[in-house]
């Protein structure tokens, strides 16, 4: 029996061995092919720049074989790109990917796990926030890395809240609703001049259909169930009451632009939500993280500031958005060397590197508390932390579904409950 154990202890210490050959993790081991000349295809959305460069080269020191071949990329045009290249094949693949969420559930099947004696599960849920684990799969395999988020938040222009004797920011949506009232001014003919917050139209607001799935999901509305069934409008029991929390997040969002209702501060006929912000009429808007230099750029004497999300009294809080994580393709012939770039590019100080890169923060948990003396980048921090994501299997169809959801009610025609029944059955044909 000894003799056995021992058989099998130095079996497993062989396999072991052999393994870590193979993944480059003993250097003194490695076979020719891992030091023959790599060149990574890097798809990424942001462009390239000095900083970027830098982490670069500080790769090329511990792998001088390594290159990286940056590119960037059209996130509108992201998916097709990337169908389109598996199609193809070839050396065009991309090896590392930046990986949108709202894409997992139509084309996570198209990423390779990482290797296991590289990242786990467990130190994925350790290292960075909650919603990295939506790039876990039920075998608990990680399909990505975090490496940036774009939660929604909240601009307001300091100068019109002070106007206005208003202080400080909305922390809920009872002092956004009071404030945006406050701040509203219409002219004789009911027009409106200055508006106190822009939400209820999707014509003329570009995040309408984040801003409303994120009220949704605030409210305890899941849209996709754990079966992936569409439940989008369907009641949910709290205690004994049967709620609707679909109907009470729409009602909210289209009140703000009904001419019939004391609450209207936006209107179909206005510029479009971002402009009119940029322009100082618009006194709170609902964006992300990276129109902030768009707005600051657009407008450098504009006197604004970010803040949280508002949330629902006595709720924990909840953002919602899109989380990038660094992801190598199933059909790329370079996986092993991907994963090593990404365990690099996601480590503590790179991540917070390519933070500064982009304007935004790291995803990791031990770098967040680093932000917190930062006016801007704390609430990036916090909104990340709070970020809570839906799965989504289509982002570009149910983007529109929601969009024609809100135009739906805001028209009339039809009333709230048919319209969630409408945008339900179009959901449910994806």
């Amino acid at each position: 029996m000894r003799i056995q154990l021992i058989v099998i202890g130095i079996a497993l210490a062989l396999a072991v061995v052999v393994v870590l050959v193979l993944m480059g993790v003993l250097p003194g081991l490695r076979d020719r092919e891992a030091d023959r000349a790599v060149v990574l295809n890097m798809w990424s959305f942001q462009k390239e720049n000095e900083s970027f460069h830098e982490i670069i080269v500080k790769y090329r020191e511990e792998k001088p074989n390594v290159s990286i071949n940056y590119q960037q990329k059209n996130l509108e045009n992201f998916e097709s790109d990337f169908l389109n290249v598996l199609a193809r094949g070839g050396k065009d693949i991309p090896d590392i990917i930046v990986f949108p969420s709202d894409y997992l559930k139509s084309h996570g099947d198209k990423l390779s796990p990482a290797p296991s004696l590289l990242i786990t599960e467990r130190e994925v849920s350790q290292q960075y926030i909650d919603a990295a684990n939506n790039f876990l799969t039920p075998k608990k395999e990680v399909l990505g890395l975090p490496l940036y988020a774009e939660p929604l938040l909240l601009y307001w222009n300091k100068d019109l809240f002070s106007q206005n004797f208003i202080t400080l920011p909305p922390a809920t949506w009872d002092e956004f609703l009071a404030d945006a009232q406050k701040i509203t001014k219409k002219d004789n003919f009911g027009n409106i001049l200055i508006s106190g917050a822009a939400l209820g139209r999707a014509i003329n607001i570009k995040n309408s259909a984040l801003i409303l799935t994120t009220l949704m999901l605030q409210s305890g509305e899941k849209i996709i169930d754990e079966n992936g069934e569409v439940v989008l409008g369907s009641p949910i029991q709290i205690g004994n009451t049967a709620v609707r929390p679909a109907e009470s997040a729409l009602r909210f969002v289209s009140d703000l632009a009904n001419a019939g209702k004391s609450a209207q501060s936006w209107s179909g006929t206005l510029p479009e939500a971002k402009d009119f912000f940029i322009a100082g009429k618009l006194a709170m808007y609902l964006g992300t993280p990276q129109e902030f230099n768009e707005i600051k750029e657009k407008n450098p004497h504009l006197n604004f500031a970010v803040s949280a999300l508002p949330q629902l009294k006595n709720t924990s809080p909840i953002t919602s958005g899109v989380l990038y994580a660094l992801s190598s393709p199933k059909a790329s012939a370079k996986q092993q060397q991907a994963w090593g770039f990404i365990i690099f590019l996601t480590g503590s100080e790179n991540s917070s590197e390519y933070g500064k890169f982009i304007n935004n923060v790291s995803l990791r948990r031990d770098v967040l508390t680093a932000y917190q003396a930062d006016s801007i980048k704390s609430v990036f921090a916090k909104s990340v932390l709070n970020l809570r994501l839906w799965p989504d299997s289509n982002p570009k169809e149910t983007a529109k579904i929601f969009e024609r959801l809100i135009e739906n009610v805001s028209s009339g025609k039809i009333t709230i409950r048919e319209a969630l029944d409408k945008a339900k059955a179009e959901l449910s044909e994806l």
